[in-house]
């Protein structure tokens, strides 16, 4: 513990008791006497002297008597008090020494003692008969102190004390004596200046702590005003203060351009119902923290009225102590000022977010203040996502929470465009999966009941407002704690699990999943052979005579006479044809398509740019179904056609060459059939449930479904990078068709000719029968030359179209293949290998050759 300082009366008194030589009486006088000098205040500013210059003079003075051995002796005194390090303002003491050193004959007149700083004046009393003992014969005016005890003159006992003073007080800081002696004792000494620069600027620095206390408010005082052109505080040029307290004045002064910084901006927002209340909020803590600031003020202010009651002596302000005791909430209020200015122009989240990253520092102290107005920032944006996520209610009138809302979307389009994630507002203590939770949460309460009409009440435990507490823990990554993730976790998994529940159970979800499967993806095959059957020869002819009636009928009898009778017959009743938009020269074939209705809450599943992937999938399966579906026909026709055709010779090779190409087409349809039902639709539908099984939202039964669907167009070459495989591929299905044409043409030229041969061996037998045997006629030769004609021309014709078929699709399937064995799927390279199992293509294209599999 430091030692307590004596107070300026017990060194007065000491030093009187040292100068009388131990008189208690002559002590007594003299102390009167120094505290009745030092009670006399002048308001001149302090003598810009320094103790080199009073020690030099009190030399001089002692010198100038004679008393050199003295003027050599004050040095080695001047040594050693200064060497104890305990006394400050040493220049002052020796000048107040000096000055009581003089002749008791010098007059002190009104206004040359001043008292400052340091030394404070006694709040002990003068004993009475110290002012009773002064004699009319003084020589010390009484007009020239202000004090009433100076009224009296001064005994001649203690005017001979005064030449014993060799030192003088020590006490003052400024005593300016100016010797006037009377007319009948000495003569009158040159007049000395009344008032020094020193004592102004003594003046001044007392004042100016109180002037300085005032600007840390922002406000202007008499001598510190506001400099536009500089942007801060400057002391005005009518201020006498010494240069080097100037540049810690200004350097004082900056809180008050920090608070006016501050508070501009808390002025400015505060009334601004659009900044909103997360703004207001930042606004509030803000004014907690001047406040704060202000109490700090209120306490210098306390500090210099308790000195200015002679409280407190012992540890007066001083610009330096002033300095040290600010550097704290300098600091604060520079930081605040810092976040204040990143802030501007931001607003709910963002803002939040701005105030978050100050928490990114290695000052504790800041690091707790920014944690303080965090706490009050997120107030509002915690009670918004408490009304969002427990009671779907989006109460954010000004638009700063990072869920917004689109009020004009309806129904059938809430859970895509209705509400969606404001980034710019997600505040960086919320993880991004945490706001995807929290949209989905509320998201979800909302499709509920306005579009599942459901008004379930979710059951989760806490529903109580979310708020922080000033000791909330941060971890390392500046999150909040686990309450939070808690919190949003229980609401996520109870509202999820309700509206899966709801969607799976009161509107069937996975019912009519599976019923677009079977009728959309053709996985019913009975009732897709029988449709086949009904619609193949309506299907055949141009598309502008088909007739929806007819169709649908035709549907209706599919249905019935199949096991997809027993469906649901709320499923039954959604299935529909589609006539695609006719363009010149299409066949049915090529505009008819099924159709299957969904309504709310399902086609928020099944959405109509789900539904057109479903058709685009439905045309290229029912292409590749028209094509085996053909296939079956054409093998069942070249079998009865092989029976009939027989007896015609010279149609053997034709008949052979048209079975070889049919069997290489229908191996190649029938494998693609199989890797499209098994590897494609029956794997993709297998990956599916499993994901729907697993889902925890409706967020993932979407994206499931949809990666469904686009694994199967990427396998089944209908995306955007498989093109040339879709083409070739179209390519060859029309070959397909050509083909069935040119086997149609052949048989029904070979069907007319054994026709004529079987009746000209009727008409033959008929004759023998009447024993009219051939000679020759006419009727003969007719016959010899149509079958001449048969054999030279048609069968050459026949064999040519057949060998340009086969050539045809030999060089598109080997082109396919090719095509196949570069992709970078390897479901799509082993259908590459499947189609060419033995190699057979691989032959004939040198470039395959060398590709293994």
């Amino acid at each position: 513990m430091p030692q307590k300082q004596p107070t300026a009366e017990a060194l007065i008194h000491e030093l009187c008791l040292k100068l009388s030589r131990d008189s208690p009486s002559r002590a007594n006088r003299l102390k009167s006497h120094a505290l009745l000098v030092l009670s006399d205040l002048g308001d001149s500013p302090i003598p810009n002297s320094d103790e080199n210059s009073v020690l030099n003079r009190i030399k001089k003075d002692l010198a100038s008597k004679g008393r050199q051995g003295d003027a050599a002796k004050i040095s080695e005194l001047h040594r050693k008090l200064s060497s104890t390090g305990r006394i400050q303002n040493l220049w002052s003491l020796l000048h107040f020494l000096k000055c009581l050193s003089k002749e008791h004959g010098n007059k002190y007149s009104k206004g040359t003692l001043s008292f400052r700083q340091g030394v404070l004046s006694s709040s002990t009393p003068v004993p009475q008969n110290a002012s009773d003992n002064f004699q009319s014969n003084s020589s010390i005016a009484p007009s020239t102190l202000k004090s009433t005890r100076l009224s009296q003159n001064t005994p001649e006992s203690f005017s001979s004390d005064i030449p014993s003073m060799s030192l003088g007080s020590r006490l003052a800081w400024s005593v300016t004596p100016s010797y006037q002696r009377s007319a009948s004792n000495v003569s009158k000494p040159a007049p000395v200046s009344t008032v020094s620069s020193q004592s102004r600027s003594h003046t001044a620095d007392s004042d100016i702590l109180r002037e300085i206390i005032v600007v840390f408010q922002g406000v202007e005082t008499d001598h510190i005003k506001y400099s536009t052109r500089e942007d801060g505080f400057r002391l005005s040029q009518s201020a006498n203060v010494s240069k080097r307290n100037i540049h810690s004045i200004h350097r004082l002064c900056e809180l008050g351009w920090l608070h006016n910084r501050i508070r501009k901006y808390i002025d400015k927002h505060t009334k601004d119902l659009a900044f909103g209340l997360v703004g207001q909020a930042f606004c509030a803590a803000l004014v907690q923290e001047l406040r704060e600031y202000y109490r700090f003020l209120t306490v210098l202010q306390s500090q210099l009225h308790e000195e200015d009651q002679g409280i407190g002596r012992e540890d007066r302000m001083t610009l330096t102590k002033l300095s040290d005791w600010v550097s704290e909430p300098k600091e604060r209020l520079k930081w605040i000022c810092m976040l204040v200015d990143n802030c501007r122009d931001k607003k709910g989240g963002a803002l939040a977010s701005t105030v978050h990253a100050f928490m990114q520092t290695g000052d504790v102290n800041m690091r707790l203040l920014t944690k303080r107005l965090l706490v009050i920032v997120t107030q509002p944006i915690f009670f918004i996502l408490s009304r969002w996520i427990y009671h779907g209610e989006l109460q954010d009138t000004y638009h700063e929470f990072f869920v917004d809302m689109d009020p004009v979307v309806s129904g059938d389009r809430l859970w895509f465009d209705k509400y969606h994630l404001r980034q710019s507002m997600v505040p960086p203590f919320i993880t991004e999966t945490q706001a995807r939770k929290i949209l989905l949460v509320g998201k979800s309460l909302n499709f509920l009941r306005l579009v599942c009409h459901d008004r379930t009440d979710i059951n989760i435990k806490n529903k109580q407002e979310f708020q922080l507490s000033e000791d909330v823990f941060l971890d390392s990554t500046l999150n909040f704690g686990n309450e939070l993730q808690e919190r949003v976790d229980e609401a996520y998994v109870a509202t999820s699990s309700a509206l899966l529940n709801v969607l799976n159970t009161r509107y069937q979800l996975l019912t009519h999943l599976g019923a677009i499967r079977k009728f959309l993806l053709l996985g019913q095959g009975d009732f897709v052979r029988h449709l086949l059957d009904l619609v193949h020869d309506d299907l055949a002819k141009p598309a502008s005579q088909l007739y929806r009636h007819n169709l649908n009928g035709l549907v209706e009898t599919a249905l019935r006479a199949t096991n997809a009778q027993f469906e649901e017959q709320d499923v039954q009743s959604r299935l529909d044809i589609r006539l695609l938009e006719i363009n010149p020269g299409d066949t049915g074939w090529d505009v008819f398509s099924l159709d299957y209705h969904v309504d709310q809450p399902l086609n928020t599943v099944v959405t109509p740019e789900i539904m057109l992937l479903y058709l685009r999938i439905f045309n290229f399966l029912w292409r590749a179904k028209r094509m085996e579906h053909n296939l079956a026909q054409m093998w069942t026709e070249t079998m009865e056609q092989s029976n009939k055709l027989s007896h015609l010779r010279e149609m053997s090779s034709v008949l052979h060459a048209c079975h070889t190409l049919a069997a290489q087409m229908v191996h190649l349809v029938h494998q693609i059939q199989y890797y499209i039902a098994f590897e494609v639709l029956e794997c993709s539908w297998a990956d599916l449930m499993k994901e729907v099984q697993h889902a925890k939202d409706l967020d993932e039964i979407i994206a499931a479904h949809r990666q469904f669907l686009e694994a199967i167009m990427k396998r089944c070459l209908l995306d955007s990078g498989s093109q040339s495989l879709l083409t070739q591929l179209r390519s060859i299905f029309d070959q397909i068709v050509k083909f069935e044409k040119l086997q149609g043409d052949i048989y029904e030229k070979a069907s007319q000719e054994a026709n004529h041969r079987v009746a000209h061996e009727r008409s033959m037998r008929e004759k023998e029968e009447k024993g009219v045997w051939s000679d020759g006629s006419l009727e003969d030769a007719e016959e010899r030359q149509r079958r001449k004609y048969f054999r030279k021309d048609q069968l050459p014709k026949m064999r040519a179209q057949l060998s340009v078929c086969a050539q045809t699709f030999q060089d598109m399937v080997v082109k396919f293949l090719s095509q196949l064995d570069r992709q970078t799927d390897p479901n799509l390279r082993y259908l590459s290998q499947r189609l060419d199992f033995n190699d057979h293509y691989k032959a004939k294209d040198p470039a395959r050759k060398y590709v293994r599999i």
